[in-house]
């Protein structure tokens, strides 16, 4: 992942009284540190909205805040209640990386949420597409490694042509902002930006359905900027590379924050950070020149730092 030495501003989308009715005031978005994120692109959202309000968070002033931090994703932060609308439901399978299958009002529903698109893993009349495979990936771990509720949001249109219910998915983690280590308000999680904003979707419109469609912009936009997924893995959406560096080792599974979930489970006496690899835990400190493997998977925390751009590839060139 390469990530652009920007200092960009979502701050319209932060303010009070956001596209949709159910926005609330969102904490001041002000005074935080690294502590206060368990990710990259929850700290990087809220430095971008308020450079100048977060010196904490890019104290040497190029941009990017808190490197040292796992990816992840971040809650939606133009509201702090979920939408008076949505409907408590259960999931039941990921399809592909926007379409899932759920249980909701007593029903097996196909769902596809809305104003995103992610690449093809399972279209009738096409291959799987660039970075599909990975969207699946991430929407999966999403939806099954975190726990909490997930609730699904009508926006306009009930059903699309294949009688698919149409939504916006939310999930209620029972996790805080934090700031000074108190909470400040619930964190509730727009499943719909948080795969644009990771990278791994690209904003797909079909009005009457566009409540969201500023802050889903604005999450493909930070994406982009930010070269994240897809948009650096493929030459433009789903489109292979032309020439394609080759992996040493089978891609790695997203590596997304962890808000109540455990840490990998030790195998014997080999670091877990390095599955394809053997290091022992409490190694003296390595660097990538001192071993010879290359592009290899990498799960948090990497005591080593062998993942400097937390993009689930260690030690990338060299």
């Amino acid at each position: 992942m390469i990530r652009l030495l920007l200092a960009l501003t979502f701050a319209a989308i932060f303010v009070a009284g956001a596209s949709s009715a159910a926005a609330q005031t969102a904490p001041p978005l002000a005074g935080y540190a690294c502590a206060d994120f368990d990710s990259w692109i929850w700290a990087q959202t809220v430095h971008d909205a308020n450079p100048g309000g977060n010196p904490a968070l890019d104290p040497d002033g190029d941009g990017i805040a808190c490197p040292e931090l796992p990816d992840g994703f971040a809650p939606a932060a133009w509201t702090t209640g979920l939408p008076a609308g949505a409907e408590p439901a259960r999931l039941l399978r990921v399809i592909d990386g926007d379409t899932i299958e759920a249980e909701v009002g007593g029903r097996v529903e196909r769902v596809r949420l809305i104003l995103i698109d992610t690449p093809e893993t399972k279209h009738p009349s096409k291959p799987v597409q660039c970075f599909g495979a990975e969207a699946s990936a991430f929407t999966t771990a999403l939806l099954t490694n975190f726990g909490g509720q997930l609730y699904l949001e009508r926006d306009v249109s009930e059903r699309d042509r294949y009688d698919r219910l149409l939504r916006y998915a939310w999930l209620d983690l029972g996790d805080s902002w934090r700031q000074g280590g108190q909470p400040v308000a619930p964190a509730i999680y727009n499943v719909n930006e948080i795969i644009a904003r990771g990278g791994y979707a690209d904003i797909s419109t079909f009005p009457p359905d566009v409540t969201y469609v500023d802050e889903i912009r604005a999450a493909v936009t930070f994406a982009r900027d930010y070269q994240l997924g897809l948009w650096s893995s493929c030459d433009g959406f789903g489109v292979p590379l032309t020439a394609p560096v080759p992996a040493a080792a089978p891609a790695p599974a997203p590596v997304l924050p962890v808000p109540a979930a455990p840490a990998p489970a030790a195998s014997g006496n080999c670091d877990p950070s390095y599955p394809t690899l053997c290091i022992p835990p409490g190694a003296p400190d390595l660097d990538c020149k001192d071993i010879s493997a290359r592009r290899f998977p990498v799960l948090p925390p990497d005591p080593h730092r062998f993942d400097g751009d937390h993009d689930g590839v260690g030690c990338e060139s060299g």
